[in-house]
């Protein structure tokens, strides 16, 4: 998806700025602004975020500070902007059929001989949304994921109830995952359904409204 953030910088704007105002904040406005114009065309829609946010923010830094900026920008305006993760499913949708996208909870149809399985194995694997494959290692107390590209991210995993776990971002060195979650942001997971050779989870981003489903792969 880094092909969008290409779009968003485009074009020039001149509009004045606060460097005090956080990314969270900054995103949040963007978010507005990108569902209030949702009757303009993607082009426009886009074209107004970079004039009046995107670029008046990143001219105040550094033309050395302004890739890593651009790419924190990106990843949590994914994170806090459902309509934004809308339109980036329409414009590029998963590469496999390991995602879903769904606006309500499915039904939990998992047994608990086969959450004792699941608890038991402590390697996994997924695929990305453009296809990579991404390992996953647990412990009693960790989720550690290692990507394609040989980067790593490292989070607390607590079990809330014998479904359901929470994942607690602590580190990665990868770009995508550390500018999308800062240390102590939590994501929420509940274990849907066994397979054949995968699980079905749920993935509940706390900002946003929506599900998302993937297939976790065991070893």
């Amino acid at each position: 998806m880094n092909k969008i953030l290409t779009i968003l910088l485009l074009f020039v704007g001149t509009f004045s700025f606060s460097q005090n105002k956080s990314v969270d904040e900054l995103t949040d406005e963007m978010c507005v602004s990108f569902n209030i114009n949702k009757n303009l065309s993607d082009s426009l829609r886009l074209l107004v975020l970079n004039e009046k946010f995107i670029l008046p923010y990143l001219n105040q830094f550094d033309e050395s500070e302004k890739e890593s900026l651009a790419d924190q920008l990106y990843f949590r305006f994914q994170k806090n902007c459902k309509e934004f993760v809308d339109y980036l499913y329409k414009i590029d949708p998963p590469k496999k059929d390991d995602w879903v996208k769904l606006d309500s909870r499915p039904e939990i149809k998992i047994t608990d001989k086969q959450l004792t399985f699941l608890k038991r194995n402590k390697n996994f694997y997924y695929y990305e949304w453009e296809g990579e494959k991404t390992k996953v290692t647990t412990t009693d107390k960790y989720w550690i994921e290692q990507f394609s590209d040989g980067t790593y991210s490292k989070s607390k995993l607590i079990w809330s109830t014998a479904s359901s776990f929470q994942l607690e971002f602590i580190e990665s060195n990868n770009n995508g995952r550390r500018n999308f979650s800062k240390p102590g942001d939590k994501y929420f997971y509940e274990v849907v359904s066994k397979e054949k050779d995968y699980f079905w989870v749920l993935a509940k981003i706390p900002e946003q409204p929506q599900f998302l489903m993937f297939k976790l792969f065991y070893k």
